[in-house]
């Protein structure tokens, strides 16, 4: 099994679009909008600091985080319409009957952060770099050519109809990059700017902070309205909610929900907090060990109170998961109830059957996102009271991020974020080869709804498929689903413009204005 190293966090770009064309300027009379309307700097931060500015190799959220303001993609997802998306570099696509074919027509005039032009010839290099770099290759599993029949036309052919494509194009770590410049770093762009994005690369102080200035010649006409976005490095969750009320930040992307009462009573801050992306579990190791035996795991799964967890950790503010990770503001969220109550009779009941009536002991690793080990000390609570001993253990993030990977480990609290189609939240998760399958699970009944749920073109047949397929996954536990997160965004009252989202994403950056 091909395993990775870290969270993904997939994914991510909504922009707003409104009902005008979004490559043309917000202006009246016909002129042009200016940077000296709503120009500036904005100050941001979020949970972490970013690892690498390579769209095709990062995996962490908050490099994504950068890139996706340096870089353009072919689509993007579309603003207040959580799942859609839209044309971002392509101004006009058509989709043969067949679903095997798709012929894009790139906007004119697109040229990189040096210069160049953006061609087709780029766009069939950077899908091909995406593929050798292997990170997202699974999204072009079904690819057989890339034809460029002129500077400003790409024609994709599949091998089989790939129902989410748009919007694996839509992911803005599947971003068009500049070859030239890919070249003269030697194929490395982790200190490097090869993209054609509102904003370009101006310095990157690891830990401190990344600084990108306005692309001048971005094909958005007008845009960005922002001379400057500075993105500070805050790793403290005290001294970023002080940051904002202080005036030293403009944006905390990812506020707590602990902090809302403060944040909301700060003067000149507001708080907006929408249904969110990012779902987290207790991930439990099925390759060896008691773990193995599905009787174990799904009496961990009915152990464990997710309600309580939620109101001692998230302050009550997430939703419990409990049939599987897509959330109910999904079209793809799975209505029946697998674990409706924590049931401690049926969990030792399970334990029994597996041989594990008299007790087991089992290690749970966390990084050091502070909530995580709270649930963490939770959950060791929870599990004792059906006669499971749990040793939490908390080490740095590479440390930990470094044994996920690797699968090293029993138990795990973690989580993802990002996720638009239902094939982004199953496939590279729960199919035996998926790339992100670091519980070693593997059904080959799961396999099978996974593989038809990416070729349905139709949503309600998909919506069937990816049913089922949840419910065999939850009954199988090689997750005890948690929660999923509300998106908190605090923001002082000068910012306009910018879309709080479930994807987390900041690529609104661009229609981002400060207004005193």
């Amino acid at each position: 099994m091909k395993r990775i190293y870290g969270l993904v966090l997939l994914i991510f770009v909504l922009v707003l679009a409104g009902c005008t064309d979004p490559t043309q300027p917000e202006s009246q009379d016909g002129e042009e909008a200016s940077a000296s309307d709503g120009g500036g700097t904005l100050t941001i931060t979020d949970l972490s600091e970013g690892q690498s500015l390579d769209p095709h190799v990062v995996t962490d959220a908050a490099s994504m985080r950068y890139i996706e303001n340096m870089y353009s993609t072919l689509f993007r997802y579309k603003a207040g319409a959580y799942g859609e998306v839209e044309g971002e570099l392509v101004e006009d696509y058509d989709v043969s009957e067949d679903g095997l074919t798709y012929t894009f027509t790139l906007h004119d005039g697109v040229t990189f952060h040096n210069g160049d032009d953006l061609t087709s010839e780029d766009v069939k290099y950077s899908i091909e770099r995406i593929i050798d770099n292997e990170v997202r290759k699974a999204q072009f599993d079904a690819l057989e050519s890339i034809e460029t029949p002129s500077d400003t036309e790409v024609v994709i052919n599949l091998t089989e109809p790939v129902a989410p494509f748009l919007t694996f194009l839509a992911n803005p770590m599947n971003a068009i990059v500049n070859q030239t410049i890919v070249e003269e770093n030697d194929g490395d762009l982790s200190n490097a700017d090869a993209g054609s994005g509102a904003f370009q690369l101006v310095n990157w102080s690891k830990d401190q902070e990344m600084v990108l200035e306005k692309f001048d010649d971005y094909f958005k006409e007008g845009k960005p309205y922002l001379d400057e976005v500075v993105w500070r490095s805050i790793p403290d969750e005290t001294a970023r909610s002080t940051a904002i009320r202080n005036g030293e930040v403009d944006i905390v992307l990812q506020a707590e929900p602990k902090d809302i009462t403060t944040l909301e009573e700060a003067e000149g801050v507001k708080v907006e907090m929408i249904d969110g992306s990012y779902w987290e579990y207790l991930g439990l190791n099925t390759d060896s060990g008691p773990l193995a035996e599905k009787e174990v795991r799904q009496a961990i799964a009915w152990a464990i109170d997710r309600s309580a967890i939620n109101d001692a950790v998230k302050f009550g503010e997430a939703t419990p998961l409990l049939n599987g990770p897509i959330p109910e503001s999904h079209w793809a969220h799975a209505e029946e109830d697998i674990y409706p109550e924590p049931d401690l009779d049926k969990a030792q009941e399970l334990l029994e059957q597996a041989g594990y009536g008299d007790g087991l002991e089992l290690e749970l690793i966390v990084g050091t996102n502070q909530y995580q080990i709270d649930a963490a000390q939770v959950i060791k609570q929870q599990l004792s009271e059906a006669g499971i001993t749990v040793d939490v253990q908390s080490s740095e993030d590479s440390v930990f991020f470094e044994a996920l990977g690797s699968g090293d480990f029993e138990m795990t609290v973690v989580g993802w974020v990002g996720f638009v189609d239902p094939d982004e939240f199953l496939y590279n998760i729960f199919h035996t080869d998926g790339m992100y399958n670091q519980q070693g699970y593997s059904n080959p009944e799961v396999d099978e709804l996974l593989e038809q749920g990416r070729a349905e073109l139709d949503q309600e047949k998909r919506k069937e498929i990816y049913d089922e397929a949840q419910a065999l996954i939850s009954e199988d536990a090689p997750m005890a689903f948690l929660y999923v997160n509300p998106q908190i965004t605090a923001m002082r009252d000068h910012v306009k413009g910018f879309d709080v989202n479930p994807t987390v994403t900041t690529k609104s950056l661009e229609d981002t204005k400060i207004e005193e």
